[in-house]
């Protein structure tokens, strides 16, 4: 690891090794030195060297000592229907589009990209044979671990794998024994497990099954892997798509619409990608989430919270970048200077790009509160990875009192951006209003943290001007005060 601190590594070998796992995996150095030390040694006990020079042979000859190694350095964490959003979106959106454009005859294909053991893939051929498709489906399921592959196929466990909120949705298909549980045949007989390192380029492959997929879990993968690799995995992801196929990730691994020409559909919960089919219409979100009620009349002009729902035009509004469109820079002038029908026609003309449409929306919000929510609405469609325009959603639905729908944006700008201590703040003050007091106190906390941790002088991301250091104290107060208030209940 060149260039990289060496601090904390007890010695140098275990450096040779990390550098060897990132040019042969493609995974990132790991986080925290202590945790890949003990795996590392735990591998070489398992091979029964104690020698780096020796390891590092042996790793660079035998892949499955390096897949033994890998084990050690990524986290296998997984159980039945976890993150359940995931495959309500497959039952409500993914196989009704699919019927629609393949027929009912369509074999289903659905592949579970690091399936470790097994708990993944399984969920999936529930789904499904629950959906009716019972011989009209095909799961494959991979993983770089041949052990923890010997240990799905066996499809035994204990209830570990059934703490989710879901999971009991498997027990059905559950035969106690002892005090673990055996999978039915029929599930076990929906799922083809295969070994797969996806850092490796020798797939999408017909020979191995993967190919034209309806449905890609891969999930809490790709947290794992640096850029460049990340990239490469992106391309082959869609590559492995059918067109019309969709891709679902974990909520923390990196976004993929830059390696590689996904659609990005936004949800409430998150982002799934997209394969179009030739001649679609481009679909910038996905109807997972019922549409708005009615907007209701426009209520009195209410002030602020300090600090948290600032005035939408910005005062401060950065200067433009060297690439923005002059129009562009135009509109800003006049939106600090008031003229706020300048801004939006200037803004206007430029849909395209998500910050002039970020610049028409607060213009806008000066002149109809009711048209600027459309208009923010409909330029998120179009820009469903610009968080900004997010948070100006949540902010003018917070002002209109339509508190859930405001929750429901200012979740997605910190799904987009989780350094946002802006809609941290504003995301404190929904949920106190919604009377959700541990998560107001959770955000306020999360905002002020992230302020602290800047120079105190520092402005803070689309804060109009704020300070780092004032906006860490309003929420240091906020959530005092939650606590104060908590306190006295208590007595």
């Amino acid at each position: 690891m060149s260039g990289d601190s060496t601090q904390g590594w007890r010695h140098p070998g275990y450096l040779a090794v990390i550098d060897l796992v990132a040019v042969r995996a493609g995974l990132l150095p790991p986080s925290c030195p202590a945790a890949a030390m003990e795996g590392i040694d735990r591998a070489m006990a398992r091979a029964g060297l104690s020698d780096f020079p020796a390891y590092l042979a042996q790793l660079e000859a035998d892949i499955a000592m390096l897949d033994d190694l890998l084990v050690e350095l990524t986290i296998g964490e997984t159980y039945f229907f976890r993150n359940p959003e995931h495959f309500q979106f497959v039952r409500h959106q993914v196989l009704p589009d699919v019927q629609r454009r393949r027929g009912p005859a369509h074999v289903v294909r659905a592949w579970s990209a690091g399936c470790a053991s097994g708990e993944e893939p399984y969920s999936l051929a529930v789904l499904l044979l629950e959906e009716g498709y019972g011989e009209k489906m095909e799961v494959r399921a991979t993983d770089v671990s041949r052990a923890a592959l010997a240990r799905a196929q066996v499809a035994r466990y204990g209830e570990w794998s059934l703490r989710g909120t879901e999971a009991g949705r498997m027990r059905p298909f559950l035969h106690l024994e002892g005090k673990r549980y055996t999978l039915d045949a029929q599930v076990r007989a929906r799922v083809h497990f295969d070994y797969l390192n996806l850092a490796d380029d020798t797939w999408p492959s017909q020979a191995h099954g993967i190919w034209g997929m309806d449905v890609i879990f891969c999930r809490n993968v790709l947290i794992y892997f640096n850029r460049s690799t990340i990239e490469a995995v992106a391309r082959r992801l869609h590559a492995s798509l059918a067109d019309g196929g969709f891709l679902i990730t974990g909520p923390s691994d990196p976004t993929l619409g830059t390696y590689a020409p996904f659609e990005t559909l936004l949800t409430d919960w998150g982002i799934v990608y997209h394969r179009p089919a030739a001649g679609d219409a481009s679909r910038r979100s996905f109807p997972s989430v019922p549409p708005p009620a009615p907007l209701p009349p426009l209520p009195p002009r209410v002030p602020p919270p300090v600090a948290v729902t600032p005035p939408v035009p910005a005062a401060t509004a950065p200067p433009p970048k060297p690439t923005t469109p002059a129009a562009l820079a135009g509109a800003r002038r006049a939106l600090e200077a008031g003229d706020w029908r300048e801004a939006v026609r200037l803004a206007g003309a430029h849909p395209e790009d998500a910050e002039a449409e970020a610049v028409a929306v607060r213009a806008l919000a000066n002149l109809d509160a009711l048209a600027a929510v459309r208009r923010c609405a409909e330029a998120a469609l179009r820009h469903p990875l610009a968080a900004e325009l997010r948070y100006l959603e949540a902010l003018l639905l917070l002002g209109l009192g339509r508190l859930p729908e405001s929750e429901r944006a200012a979740r997605q700008a910190l799904y987009l951006e989780p350094s946002l201590a802006v809609a941290h703040l504003m995301l404190g003050h929904i949920l106190r209003r919604l009377g959700d007091t541990t998560g107001a106190r959770r955000a306020f906390h999360t905002a002020e943290s992230l302020c602290a941790s800047l120079p105190p002088e520092t402005l803070v991301a689309l804060g109009d001007g704020e300070r780092a250091g004032h906006l860490a104290e309003v929420a240091r107060a906020e959530r005092t005060r939650l606590e104060k208030a908590r306190e006295e209940v208590r007595e």
